[in-house]
């Protein structure tokens, strides 16, 4: 077990990426906290983790208030003695028009994004500070380095992410604290027509749309001794979509030619 009775702080139930990583800690070992605004989600999220074996608690708490946040980690440590992964999580994704975005829906990318984040990350980092040591791991998206006309308040939550781990993870780096991104491409969950997915799936060579399983492996390595010396880095865990550029159809494979219903190639799934 790589998570042998490790304590995770998870700052929300809902992005589907937060749930499949604790069921990928579990049976590492680790046992969770979740903390969400909505008690209910909390609860699922703590039974499942309890399903697999591991103790867990469930807070209701909003992760944009700062007192709320430092009485979850003082609920935390009085449970478990410790916190020993912070998995940040809570940042939500607005797709809009950019002559039509809401200043309320920018304002909410802000809040649950870099805001939500700084708050659990130093509340969090006094306690890991204090340990010597701690994981801190801030679940971003591809918005953060490329942009699309309906990104806007997500490129800015994630670009500030982005920038705020390094900086982050320069302060906490003298206390043996590591803190990293995990930033998650385009998802299979995503709502767009069959074009709309066709364009996406042209800019991924491995012919699939990500699942949220499809970051256990890299958040099991964040969490882990094996990152002991990465440091302010974003993993990206996005099928090389993010690095892709403009390749002509001719240096396409057939499959990979098709704007409409896409047909993936045997062997990627």
């Amino acid at each position: 077990m790589r998570l042998k009775d490790k304590i995770v702080l998870i700052t929300s139930a809902q992005n589907p990426c937060a749930k499949a990583i604790p069921a990928g800690y579990s049976p590492e070992g680790a046992n969770c906290v979740v903390l969400d605004r909505d008690a209910s989600k909390a609860e699922q999220l703590r039974a499942e983790v309890r399903s697999l074996g591991r103790r867990a608690l469930a807070l209701q708490v909003d992760i944009t208030k700062k007192s709320e946040i430092e009485e979850a980690v003082r609920r935390t440590v009085a449970e478990f003695g410790r916190i020993n992964v912070l998995l940040n999580c809570s940042g939500i994704t607005h797709e809009s028009d950019f002559l039509s975005f809401t200043e309320e829906a920018f304002d909410q990318c802000i809040d649950r994004g870099p805001k939500a984040y700084f708050l659990a990350s130093q509340a969090v980092g006094r306690q890991m500070a204090a340990q010597g040591s701690g994981k801190i791991i801030n679940l971003s998206s591809t918005d953060a380095r490329i942009g699309s006309g309906e990104s806007t308040g997500n490129s800015v939550a994630y670009s500030s992410i982005d920038s705020m781990t390094r900086a982050i993870a320069q302060a906490l780096g003298y206390y043996g604290v590591n803190v990293n991104s995990l930033v998650c491409g385009p998802m299979d969950n995503f709502s767009g027509t069959v074009e709309e997915a066709g364009e996406r799936l042209r800019r991924i060579p491995m012919g699939r749309l990500g699942k949220p399983e499809d970051l256990v492996g890299a958040a099991i390595f964040l969490a882990t001794d094996d990152s002991k010396f990465v440091v302010g880095e974003s993993l990206y865990v996005d099928a090389g979509y993010s690095n892709a550029a403009v390749t002509e159809d001719s240096f396409r494979p057939p499959w990979g030619r098709t704007w409409g219903p896409f047909q993936a190639p045997p062997g990627s799934k």
